[in-house]
């Protein structure tokens, strides 16, 4: 663990205890400086994925700097709202939209149609509210790589996406973007070449001109990114992408800029999950650290990502097998399993790294609560973003 983080750690530690996610604003902008080397002869306009980490302190921090936030759900938009992100810096994707949008009539956002009948039943809500519109297109590329014959329930293909086109045209409506997204951690900056090729065609063959060239997130994310400034091994991966992204002007000759809404990239280093160690088991096969958060409350990915984690007071002692688990009653709460040093004691600190992406949307209040939200400032600055939840609120929910 670097210094920027062990200072942030130390003091948060000291004045609210654990459990708690600690989240910070400079490696956002260090993951936001990091991706200027995709500007090329398109500029390159970067989102925010408010599902991926939907933290207040975060949206009010990038509304303020005028950068745009991507929604997908009612409860995002919502709070884009409240939290007074300018319409038109507000993107509205996901799909279904049509079962929820129709009660906000709110002038001036972006929104992509995911399909036909989202087009069909707010094609006049866009025209009244002078939405500025997009299509989204399903690309082969699009799959899942656990099953590849199944590509997905989003956007439009083709022959759809020509439909979308011509319904919005005959109520004088002229979508000006269009939008793809692949999967998280995409392995080659040839699938998005792939993929503009073939949406590329498609905006041909239907007779579609767009301004805006929405190529979603992806961007794959190291593990051990943690540090700020991050390292520069990613580097030819981005140079390489942005060789793909400049092909775009040749296939897309009206395009003005290129958009990206990678979430996991820009903030899956910004924050870390602090647990203490309350119990230890000794076992012939592990040593078993029982602590005050884990994978079932804090940490679902840790069921299929692997992270670094650290421990306060660093200690030294020969490796041995150990089990971190949580403090819920299920063989599942098993944060990592893992050689760590043998004299990590009671009272002792865990800090998993890398927690800053789809860690609070995936957090659980299993019998425990949620647990407190830090925020720490470009200047150091700390203060709770979000109280750990007490009692009344668990089991205040229930009215009768």
């Amino acid at each position: 663990m670097n210094s920027y983080w062990k200072t942030i750690v130390r003091k948060v530690i000291s004045e609210y205890g654990t459990p708690c996610y600690i989240s910070a604003w400079n490696p956002i902008e260090s993951a936001l400086n990091e991706l200027k080397v995709l500007d090329g002869i398109l500029p390159v306009k970067h989102w925010l994925s408010f599902k991926t980490h939907p933290l207040a302190p975060l949206v009010r921090k990038w509304g303020c700097l005028g950068y745009g936030v991507e929604v997908v759900s009612e409860y995002e938009f919502l709070a884009t709202l409240a939290e007074n992100i300018s319409p038109e810096l507000i993107l509205v994707n996901g799909v279904a939209k049509h079962s929820w949008l129709t009660k906000y009539n709110v002038s001036g956002i972006r929104v992509h149609f995911d399909s036909l009948l989202e087009v069909e039943k707010l094609i006049e809500q866009a025209r009244r509210c002078n939405w500025r519109v997009g299509l989204r297109c399903h690309v082969s590329e699009e799959y899942d790589p656990d099953e590849p014959i199944h590509g997905g329930q989003f956007g439009m293909l083709a022959e759809e996406m020509r439909d979308a086109l011509g319904t919005l045209r005959s109520r004088n409506i002229t979508p000006e973007s269009v939008h793809f997204h692949l999967r998280t951690n995409v392995e080659s900056p040839d699938c998005y070449a792939r993929a503009i090729a073939e949406l590329s065609d498609i905006c041909t063959r239907i007779g579609f001109s767009p301004k805006y060239v929405d190529c979603g997130g992806g961007l794959p994310v190291r593990m051990d990114q943690f540090v700020v400034p991050a390292p520069e091994p990613n580097l030819p991966w981005l140079l390489n992408f942005r060789d793909v992204l400049n092909t775009i002007p040749n296939k897309f000759p009206h395009a003005e800029q290129i958009w990206l809404e990678n979430g996991q990239f820009v903030t899956a280093r910004s924050s870390v999950l602090v647990v203490s160690v309350l119990d230890i088991k000794e076992r012939p096969d592990s040593r078993y650290l029982i602590c005050d958060g884990g994978r079932t409350n804090h940490a679902l990915v840790s069921d299929w990502e692997v992270h670094n984690i650290f421990s306060r007071p660093q200690r030294t002692g020969r490796p041995r097998a150990t089990t971190v688990c949580g403090p819920t009653c299920m063989a599942f709460d098993r944060l990592l399993r893992a050689d760590l040093p043998e004299d990590i004691g009671i009272g002792d600190n865990i800090i998993w790294m890398n927690a800053g992406a789809y860690h609070i949307p995936w957090e659980t209040r299993f019998s425990h609560g949620l647990a407190k939200v830090v925020w720490c400032n470009e200047d150091g600055s700390i203060f709770v973003a979000r109280r750990a939840e007490e009692f009344l609120h668990w089991w205040g929910q229930w009215e009768q």
